[in-house]
């Protein structure tokens, strides 16, 4: 496994995926915690803005299945054995439990996923995200609403003795975000000029079993370092961990940034899928 080393985009590799963490842009942000659904995914991508210049999609190789890659190299996007369902977590940083209906091959039927992106700058991790918006809706006709569902979720507070983060100290550098480590194993979880909500938005895809919902009033940006046993997310916070290890994540978020989560009922925006296709031809 590749650390993250703070303020670098690297190579990680989170459990069965492998991911490339790159700067975060201007454009306007995707979906970074339960709150933020509605306001910030848009159910049609507009034409403007980053595109892939060229992208494949064609099913999986059975024989490959099922360890899925994925990662940026420059302009090029390459995703190996990913479900439709994946990737909408990924565009618009949504945990699992925000996404719902659709038909059931989208999260069976996998498939690999080549692109790249026009023009000759390396994109932001926001302009990755803004293109396969695009592509989604493109090739996978994909279309969906959103809406507020009450349901079990973890709200961010403020742990006692207040928090332990460390706001920005005006770095020019766009915000960036990186986590690596397998169930397991330890997880680094990095972010640079984040917002609470961006950076809890990936740590609530990779490494939570239910949504966030922050309750902190935090506003402004962080840096922020955290590391963490990372567990499968049937067992999060319920695993007997070895001595000499680093703590769950819930320990480490009250150790670390002086925050805590905290099993709730709450309104939660989810997208709900309301068409989708098997992918069109290249």
């Amino acid at each position: 496994m590749r650390i993250a080393i703070w303020g670098l985009p690297i190579l990680m590799v989170v459990g069965c995926e492998v991911l490339a963490a790159q700067p975060v842009g201007t454009l306007q942000q995707p979906v970074q915690n339960a709150q933020a659904v509605a306001a910030n995914a848009a159910t049609t991508p507009g034409n403007d803005g980053p595109r892939f210049e060229v992208a494949t999609i064609k099913p999986s190789n059975p024989a490959a299945c099922c360890d899925r890659t994925f990662f940026e190299n420059g302009r090029r996007l390459q995703s190996n054995n990913t479900y439709l369902k994946w990737m909408i977590q990924w565009t618009y940083s949504l945990q699992p439990n925000q996404i719902v209906g659709g038909p059931s091959w989208v999260d069976m039927d996998r498939y690999d996923i080549t692109g790249e992106m026009e023009g000759t700058a390396v994109p932001t991790n926001l302009q990755w995200r803004a293109a396969m918006q695009k592509l989604l809706a493109d090739r996978f006709q994909l279309q969906f609403h959103h809406e507020t569902r009450e349901m079990a979720a973890y709200a961010l507070v403020i742990a006692k003795g207040g928090p332990k983060l460390k706001k920005d100290d005006g770095d020019p550098m766009p915000e960036a975000t990186g986590f690596g480590g397998s169930p397991g194993h330890t997880m680094m979880g990095w972010g640079r000029n984040v917002t609470i909500g961006q950076y809890f938005g990936e740590l609530q895809r990779l490494a939570l079993d239910l949504p966030v919902v922050d309750r902190t009033g935090l506003s402004g940006t962080f840096n922020i370092q955290l590391m963490f046993t990372r567990e499968d997310l049937q067992s999060v916070g319920m695993t007997d961990l070895p001595d000499g290890v680093p703590p769950n994540i819930f320990d480490a978020l009250q150790q670390q940034l002086g925050l805590k989560l905290e099993k709730v009922k709450a309104p939660v925006d989810v997208l709900v899928i309301d068409h989708a296709e098997p992918p069109s031809e290249n």
